[in-house]
């Protein structure tokens, strides 16, 4: 097939899917915003970009005429939309066809119901489409009853899967001796790092074998959460690691005793994935995303509130008990081998292209 695909060139997930689906022998085109990539995202030398000339959010009206040209001279089998909101009107302006949606999360659960224009348009946007696809169950079900109305939609359900060959448990080669809790998350607000350092600093105090927090990524709040760690006198055992490439996160997550997601808004949640596929359990904050992915008490936990103590207490319980996190590990490991497994997910993304390709 020769696929379009429009998408945020900085986001691992665009990466994903055009490098899989041009190892499979496809021609693929990314079409996005007029930006960098960053430094850890890298795309195969088969995949043609192509930046459109407007950013921001006019972009999606300003670059329709651009996309129709696009369109006209690739003359692709099928498009694929990254995100029903922005790039969806894109592409329904532009009337590309066939037309394959894939929802990715805010724009199911928080655009729509910002106001009335972004329901009735996010709605055109869906109805105009060919095929639907949701990267959760919980999503789909958002996507069908909150803002479509229509229980009977076909949506197709295809998981951000992970390469169970490279994200696997490994053998531990630093800090052997001491408990490592750990995050992967952007420093954002969202993303809420000082509960993390704030229930850190519970445990931090009780154990007198110092447990290290590792906080991996980069963003707006890290001058801030520094200060955070120097108030609490956890400093020297909080460590900001930076942002790493997506081939590193395996070692990284193999060198954690807990994984941590403390999302204010999650619906997915690749990095639990990721760290359950590596035999690390995992402590969440109730998301849909947590939900989605976690069987709590079996594969982690899911917090009942977002109180550090709460957090604390779980942390408590994972540190003293070695059978549990092990049992917890493993049990993480079958669960993603089994639901999230990439070349099975693409499986099933291939499918959903082929099903709208005009014979």
């Amino acid at each position: 097939m020769r696929i379009i695909l429009i998408g945020a060139i900085i986001s691992t997930h665009s990466a994903k899917w055009v490098n899989s689906l041009s190892r499979r022998g496809h021609e693929v085109m990314l079409v996005s915003y007029p930006v960098s990539s960053k430094k850890n995202i890298t795309y195969d030398s088969e995949v043609v970009i192509h930046k459109l000339r407007f950013g921001g959010r006019l972009g999606y009206y300003l670059n329709v005429l651009e996309m129709r040209r696009i369109y006209k001279h690739f003359k692709p089998d099928v498009v694929v939309v990254h995100y029903a909101s922005g790039f969806g009107t894109m592409a329904r302006l532009a009337r590309l066809k066939p037309l394959v949606i894939s929802c990715y999360g805010s724009d199911m659960f928080i655009y729509p119901f910002l106001n009335r224009f972004n329901m009735y348009n996010i709605r055109k946007n869906l109805r105009y489409a060919d095929a639907v696809g949701c990267t959760s169950q919980i999503m789909a079900e958002q996507t069908r009853i909150k803002v479509m109305n229509d229980p009977d939609m076909k949506i197709t359900v295809t998981p951000f899967g992970i390469n169970t060959s490279i994200f696997h448990p490994a053998e531990r080669t630093e800090d052997k001796d001491r408990m490592v809790v750990g995050i992967i998350k952007y420093l954002e607000p969202i993303y809420d790092i000082p509960l993390l350092i704030n229930a850190f600093a519970i445990i931090h105090k009780e154990m007198d074998n110092k447990p290290l927090l590792k906080i991996y990524g980069d963003g707006h709040l890290e001058d801030e959460l520094v200060k955070l760690t120097e108030e609490l006198g956890v400093a020297n055992d909080v460590r900001f690691m930076g942002a790493i490439p997506n081939m590193k996160v395996p070692k990284v997550l193999s060198g954690m005793d807990i994984f941590v997601n403390c999302s204010k808004s999650e619906s997915f949640g690749v990095n639990m994935v990721e760290a359950m596929a590596c035999g690390v359990p995992v402590v969440a904050t109730n998301t849909p995303g947590a939900r989605e992915v976690i069987v709590d008490g079996e594969t982690g936990f899911i917090m009942k509130d977002r109180e550090p103590e709460t957090m604390a207490a779980i942390f408590r319980k994972l540190m003293n008990d070695n059978k549990l996190r092990i049992k917890m590990g493993q049990a993480g490991q079958k669960r993603s081998n089994t639901l999230y497994d990439w070349e099975q997910n693409l499986d099933t993304i291939e499918g959903m292209l082929k099903s709208v390709v005009k014979k």
